[in-house]
């Protein structure tokens, strides 16, 4: 507030507050006359520049934008063909891990009856080779018969004996015989 009263002092020393005199016009006049001339100087040298500066700069701001705006659109595109790529990659991969395990089932069953198989063909050798040793006994004690009945009735004819000579023939030829086991 003081400094409004010193300039107001300082007015009334003149005698006057705004007056309109030679001096006063002469002063605002020059005041014009350099506004005008700086507003032409700067419009002739620095506001075509700075416009085409600008135009220049919005241009490449503008450019930046959509380049960045086909950047993103591209990503976006790119990021839902590898999505798709990885469902397609997810599905084979079930598929793929579906069709190895039916085909090592299939592997297995071939293999678990090819094993069957070849047990039924083991047992079924087994069996005959069981029924020819079977009959290769009949057969060996049928000669071992034979040969005892060839024997005792050797002995019985060289020796016409009583029935007690007789059973005693046997028991004689049974103990020489009787390493033997009788196979049934």
């Amino acid at each position: 507030m003081g400094s409004f009263l010193f300039i107001l002092e300082a007015a009334e020393l003149n005698g006057r507050i705004l007056g309109f005199d030679i001096e006063f016009l002469m002063e605002l006049g020059i005041q014009w006359l350099n506004t005008l001339i700086l507003t032409l100087f700067l419009a002739k040298f620095l506001y075509k520049p700075i416009k085409t500066f600008m135009v220049k700069r919005a241009e490449r701001i503008s450019k930046q934008l959509n380049a960045a705006g086909d950047a993103e659109r591209n990503a976006l595109s790119m990021k839902a063909d590898y999505d798709v790529k990885l469902r397609d990659i997810e599905q084979e991969r079930v598929s793929v891990l579906h069709a190895a395990n039916l085909q090592a089932k299939e592997k297995m069953e071939q293999i678990i009856t090819e094993a069957r198989r070849e047990a039924d063909k083991i047992r079924a050798r087994m069996r005959k080779d069981i029924e020819m040793e079977q009959e290769r006994a009949k057969a060996d004690m049928k000669r071992e018969l034979i040969d005892l009945s060839f024997l005792l009735a050797g002995r019985f004819t060289t020796a016409s004996l009583d029935r007690q000579a007789q059973d005693t023939l046997i028991a004689e030829t049974i103990s020489e015989l009787g390493d033997i086991k009788w196979l049934t």
